[in-house]
C-alpha cells in the first residue's frame, strides 16, 4: 500500500472520458530534477521581474535602477520605484502565485484538469459581488472586500460543481464542468456589466481593474493581502499529502486513514481564498489559474517527484508569477510602456489562456463528447421541453414589461 500511496498521482495530464487523468509517460529524473525545473524557473522569473523594473511610462531604465540600487538616484527616481513599480511587480507576483496555487488545487480536488477559478467561476462570483457593493454604495476597507469576494467566489464554486456532479466525490465530467462553470460565469458576467452601466458613477475606477490591472493606487493595500496569501498558500501545503491520496480515488484514501470530502473541501475553500484575494488586488485576471499548474503536470509527467503535492503546488505558484508578470512585460515591450497602462494585464492572459484551452480540448477523448451528447439527448422529452420553453417565455415577457415601465429612468 506504501508504494501505491507514494506514486505521484497529480503527475498525470491526459483527461479521458470520465474526467479523470490519464497516465502520462514514467518520470525520468528524481530530486535533482525537481531542483533543476526550480531553479530554471526561479531565474526566469528573476529575470521578468528586472526586466519589469525598468519599464514604465517614465524614464527609468537599467542605468538608473542601478544607480537607485547604489543610492546615486534623484528623489524623483526613488518615488516612482517604490511607489509605482515597485507595487505592480508585487501585485503581479501576489496574483500569480496565488491562481497558480489555487488552480492546481481545485484540479486536484475535482480530479479534472480543465477545473479553475475561471471555468469553476469563482473570479466571476468574486467580481460580481464587489462590484454589486461598489454600486449600492457599500464602502469596504480591503480585507472586508477580500472577505466579500471570498463568499461569492465560494457561492459560485459550489454551484458550478452542484451542476456538474463534481462536489461529492470529484468524479464529474470535464465537459459538464467546462459547461457549468461556463453558463455561470457568463450569467454573472452579464450581471457585472449591467451594474457597471447602470451604476456608472458609483462604479467610477472598476471598469479598468475587472479587465484585470495591476496597477496598484494604494500599495498599503496590497500588503495587506500578502499574509493571506502565504497563509492561505502553507495551508495548501499542508494538505499536500491529502491531495496526493484523494488523486488515488476516496477508497484508496480512506484505507490510508484520510477523509477525502475533508480535503477536497479544505482544497476548495483554500483555493477561493486564493482565487478571491487575487480579485480583490487586480480584478478578474483569466486563465492563469488554468494554464499553470497545466504546464507544471506537463514537465511532472518527466520529472518524478515534481507531480506530489509539496512540490506540484509551490512550482504552480511559481509558474502563475512567470505568466503574470511575463504577460505584463510581453505588452510592454511589444505595445509600448503607454500600452502597459492602457491595455490590461488580464486581456493578455486570457489570449494566451483561450489558446491554451483549445489545446487542451483537441486532447480531450471523444468519449467525453458522446456522454454530453447523450446527456443532450435525455433532454428531448416533452415535458421537459414545454417546461423550459414556458419558463423562457416568461422570462422574455417580463424583461419586456420591466423595459417598458423603466423607460430611461435610471435604478
Amino acid at each position: 500500500m506504501t508504494e501505491t500511496v507514494n506514486k505521484p498521482a497529480a503527475a498525470r495530464l491526459q483527461p479521458s472520458a470520465a474526467g479523470t487523468v490519464a497516465p502520462a509517460p514514467g518520470p525520468v529524473r528524481g530530486r535533482a530534477g525537481v531542483a533543476l525545473i526550480t531553479g530554471v524557473v526561479l531565474v526566469v522569473l528573476v529575470l521578468f521581474s528586472l526586466i519589469h523594473l525598468t519599464q514604465g511610462t517614465a524614464d527609468i531604465g537599467p542605468t538608473k535602477l542601478l544607480g537607485l540600487l547604489t543610492g546615486n538616484a534623484s528623489d524623483q527616481e526613488t518615488a516612482v520605484l517604490v511607489a509605482s513599480r515597485v507595487p505592480r511587480l508585487l501585485a503581479g507576483l501576489l496574483v500569480g502565485v496565488a491562481l497558480g496555487v489555487a488552480g492546481a488545487a481545485l484540479q486536484s480536488a475535482t480530479r479534472n484538469v480543465l477545473a479553475s477559478p475561471d471555468t469553476l467561476a469563482v473570479n466571476a462570483g468574486a467580481h460580481f459581488v464587489i462590484v454589486a457593493a461598489a454600486a449600492f454604495g457599500v464602502g469596504l476597507p480591503a480585507l472586508l472586500s477580500g472577505g466579500l469576494a471570498f463568499l461569492g467566489g465560494l457561492a459560485a464554486a459550489v454551484l458550478v460543481l452542484g451542476l456538474s456532479g463534481a462536489g461529492a466525490n470529484g468524479n464529474g465530467g470535464p465537459i459538464r464542468l467546462v459547461l457549468a462553470g461556463t453558463a455561470i460565469a457568463l450569467g454573472l458576467h452579464a450581471a457585472t456589466s449591467a451594474l457597471l452601466l447602470l451604476f456608472s458613477q458609483e462604479t467610477t475606477g472598476l471598469y479598468a481593474w475587472g479587465q484585470g490591472s495591476l496597477a496598484q493606487s494604494r500599495p498599503d493595500e496590497l500588503l495587506q493581502f500578502t499574509p493571506v496569501i502565504l497563509a492561505a498558500v502553507a495551508g495548501m501545503v499542508l494538505l499536500s499529502r491529502r491531495l496526493d491520496l484523494l488523486g488515488l480515488g476516496d477508497d484508496a484514501s480512506r484505507l490510508a486513514g484520510a477523509d477525502p470530502r475533508a480535503a477536497r473541501l479544505g482544497a476548495v475553500i483554500m483555493a477561493v481564498v486564493l482565487s478571491a484575494s487575487a480579485v480583490t488586488i487586480a480584478g478578474p485576471i483569466g486563465f492563469v489559474g488554468l494554464c499553470a499548474p497545466a504546464i507544471v503536470r506537463l514537465v511532472a509527467s518527466r520529472v518524478h517527484g515534481l507531480g506530489r503535492h509539496r512540490a506540484l503546488l509551490p512550482m504552480s505558484g511559481l509558474a502563475g508569477a512567470v505568466v503574470v508578470v511575463g504577460a505584463d512585460v510581453a505588452v510592454r515591450m511589444v505595445l509600448g510602456a503607454q500600452a502597459g497602462v492602457e491595455v490590461p494585464t488580464g486581456t493578455v492572459t486570457t489570449v494566451f489562456g483561450v489558446v491554451f484551452l483549445v489545446i487542451l480540448a483537441i486532447r480531450m477523448s471523444d468519449a467525453g463528447l458522446s456522454a454530453a451528447g447523450d446527456a443532450l439527448a435525455r433532454l428531448r422529452s416533452r415535458r421537459v421541453f414545454l417546461t423550459i420553453l414556458l419558463a423562457l417565455v416568461v422570462l422574455l415577457a417580463g424583461l419586456l414589461v420591466a423595459g417598458a415601465l423603466l423607460g430611461d429612468a435610471k435604478l
